[in-house]
């Protein structure tokens, strides 16, 4: 992600792109998520869910006036899905502390979970749970106040939400049927106490997942770490004691530090694949290193690509992906050429990612001419 153009990619095994597409305003946050592909499509504002043919299923989006956001989202096990949105709304800050504005437009963030059939079923507002004025971290005699930032939303082991919340460096879990707050971890609320961490925490984080040996990965972006320095860290949580144990964490022999985004993910083999998110004087790193902390792979891109999240998984398509294979029978033939001809004939505007994959043969983003042209050269064996 970056500047013009945008990809979204697949990398095999052997680190060679299987597949990319210029994605223009699609491919935020591109990956698995619960058996389908997801992706945040920012030019309808919504979320796109797509199959093991690489065709486009359903569309997700947020009600009740809301837009939704494309940080994250999560497809559910029984095939709901929660979404995340914000809203502005007026407040007389004057009320609240010294110094306030009287009517002050606060960003506050939204939660929104639906059922299968789309049936709005949790909604969560910021406002109505958290108190906005404990954030004395922030400036709350603004005119404008952008409160909070979340950037990942988990499910639990107990079926309630961890949400991260990068403008304030906490994580809040909340009851997922009452919207109360149940812990604090990081941040002006923060509850827990941390152990054997020497910068005492994360912060300005990204990615806060519940890993399969129970305890807590982040992405520490670390933005006010002094120096500045990124790293993931994984706590275990003892939350009747209210206790965060430092157990492992990794920065970059670099001393890497990413100002924004980034991501981390551990693997089935006790591994961990970390997109160090906005590098200066470099282009997006990932790598990926096991559990003693050796690196086993690494990807840098030239200086000017930037990545928001970077994901592995053992994931197969049901066809191959084969640009040009506009009807996937697996080759390029007549009715391949007949049905892009067909296609930029009709001037569509909307172009989902089934059409940018199988018609956009030069990968510029659109589709003209020279995308029959080469499908031309295709079928006369070029």
């Amino acid at each position: 992600m970056g500047a013009e153009p945008r990809y979204m990619a697949i990398i095999d095994s052997t680190l060679n792109p299987h597949w990319f597409v210029n994605a223009g305003q699609l491919g935020l946050d591109f990956k698995v998520n619960h058996e389908k592909i997801s992706y945040f499509d920012k030019t309808h504002k919504s979320w796109i869910i797509v199959n093991e043919y690489m065709v486009e299923i359903d569309t997700l989006e947020c009600i009740n006036g809301y837009t939704a956001d494309y940080h994250d989202m999560i497809v559910l096990s029984n095939g709901g899905y929660i979404l995340q949105a914000y809203d502005s709304i007026r407040v007389d800050m004057s009320q609240i502390i010294n110094g306030g504005n009287e009517s002050a437009l606060i960003v506050t963030l939204i939660l929104q979970e639906f059922d299968p059939n789309n049936n709005l079923i949790f909604e969560w507002d910021a406002f109505d749970h958290l108190s906005i004025a404990d954030y004395t971290n922030l400036d709350l005699t603004q005119s404008f106040i952008t409160w909070t930032h979340g950037n990942s939303i988990e499910i639990d082991n107990d079926s309630n939400i961890i949400l991260s919340n990068r403008k304030s460096s906490e994580v809040i879990k909340i009851d997922r049927i009452t919207g109360a707050v149940i812990w604090y971890l990081g941040g002006p609320n923060n509850q827990f106490t941390f152990l054997n961490d020497p910068l005492s925490g994360f912060n300005k984080q990204h990615d806060v997942r519940r890993i399969d040996n129970g305890n807590i990965m982040i992405f520490d972006n670390g933005n006010e770490h002094s120096p500045q320095l990124s790293r993931v860290v994984e706590y275990s949580l003892n939350e009747i004691n209210m206790t965060a144990e430092l157990i492992w964490d990794y920065s970059h022999p670099l001393g890497l530090f990413g100002a924004t985004m980034g991501s981390a993910q551990r693997l089935p083999n006790n591994n961990t694949l970390i997109n160090w998110g906005t590098l200066n004087n470099y282009g997006a790193i990932i790598t990926e290193v096991d559990y003693e902390k050796n690196i086993v792979m690494e990807i840098e891109y030239p200086l000017e690509v930037k990545c928001y999240k970077a994901k592995k998984y053992d994931w197969e398509f049901f066809t191959g992906l084969l640009p040009g294979d506009t009807n996937l029978d697996n080759q390029i033939d007549i009715f391949d050429l007949y049905n892009i001809s067909d296609f930029i004939r009709h001037n569509s505007e909307n172009m989902p990612l089934y059409y940018l994959c199988k018609y956009d043969l030069n990968r510029d983003g659109q589709m003209t001419g020279a995308d029959v042209e080469r499908i031309v050269i295709k079928i006369l064996g070029g």
